[in-house]
């Protein structure tokens, strides 16, 4: 009876909240930009105390997805992706969100074995999910975060235009056209018509699938062969590094050789742009961190706020939080 209480009240707290979030969208923004805001201010400053930085950080994040989540349902009645494959979707997001904090929290209750073992089974899920969107959903690239914060602005003047892999629906009719942006090569194109649930594969021929989900698998599987050779040779040997490096590098040579003959779509294009710009972490992982880039980062740093205006304001904290940020994220190869 009591369990029976508490859950209705709970629902229509949410209800409520789900009303106040509907009628009130750009109110909402702005309260999620001012937790955003103070939260990355957090890191390094409790004492001891990673696991209060990190949850500073998720609950922003998790509120924003839940904000989005709702404004999306009150949008489009019914989701644009099959039920468990948005579902898939957002736990990966929600992790994304919250394997730090998990981490942290691990190492703090259960030591450094609890929390080594905590990220064995967070990648492994991690993995298990992607290669199921993969392999099931035949999704080409896999998002990071797998549902990217909302764009509300364009959210209102798309509210009647259902979106469509290839193309969009006209209002009146609901005719599928395709969208330009997206036209695959000539040689390549199909003129037949779109259909609400045409894959945007259909263009693509089977030697590029594979290619594709081969450079997809080594960037899914990377993390665990990362821990598996960390296991084997120790955190800040160098293989694990040159292993991690040379698996994103293969990956992303597959991608640019078999863009001339897949048509990417823009948010595709851009999860490999992050990708190539992610190669840059590589000179704050270890051991190349301690034995190559942390004296020059430091010296850089301190050259800037000599010589730049203003520049020490930005500077400093960079070199205050450095050591704390280097060891609390750049210790695994997560994707």
């Amino acid at each position: 009876m009591v369990l029976n209480t508490l859950h209705y009240r709970i629902l229509n707290i949410y209800q409520v909240y789900k009303k106040w979030i509907i009628a009130n969208p750009q109110l909402a923004g702005d309260v999620e930009s001012i937790l955003r805001c103070l939260s990355y201010f957090t890191a390094g400053r409790f004492d001891n105390s990673a696991p209060s930085s990190e949850l500073v950080y998720s609950i922003p994040n998790l509120i924003v997805l839940l904000n989005d989540r709702i404004l999306l349902s009150n949008t489009f009645h019914s989701s644009q992706l099959p039920k468990l494959q948005s579902k898939i979707k957002v736990w990966l997001t929600v992790i994304e969100y919250t394997e730090a904090l998990l981490e942290v929290s691990a190492q703090r209750i259960y030591g450094e074995s609890g929390k080594w073992l905590t990220i064995l089974l967070i990648q492994v899920f991690k993995a298990f999910l992607r290669l199921l969107l993969v392999y099931k959903f035949k999704e080409r690239i896999t998002q990071n975060p797998p549902i990217s914060p909302l764009n509300r602005e364009k959210l209102k003047d798309n509210q009647s235009a259902p979106i469509v892999a290839e193309g969009f629906a006209l209002k009146r009719t609901g005719t599928i056209v395709r969208s330009v942006n997206n036209a695959p090569p000539v040689q390549m194109r199909n003129w037949a018509p779109l259909s609400p649930v045409e894959s945007r594969e259909v263009d693509i021929q089977p030697m590029t699938k594979k290619t594709l989900i081969l450079a997809e698998t080594l960037y899914i599987l990377k993390p665990l062969l990362h821990l598996g050779c960390v296991s084997i040779c120790g955190r800040k040997q160098w293989k694990p590094w040159f292993l991690s490096f040379l698996l994103d590098i293969a990956s992303l040579r597959i991608y640019n050789q078999e863009g001339r003959f897949a048509a990417f779509t823009k948010e595709e294009k851009m999860e490999i742009y992050r990708r190539q710009l992610g190669l840059l972490l590589y000179l704050l992982r270890s051991p190349f961190y301690e034995h190559c880039s942390r004296v020059k980062i430091y010296s850089m740093l301190n050259v800037i706020s000599s010589i730049v205006p203003f520049a020490r304001i930005l500077a400093d904290p960079l070199t205050k939080y450095l050591p704390h940020w280097q060891n609390t994220y750049f210790y695994m190869w997560s994707c």
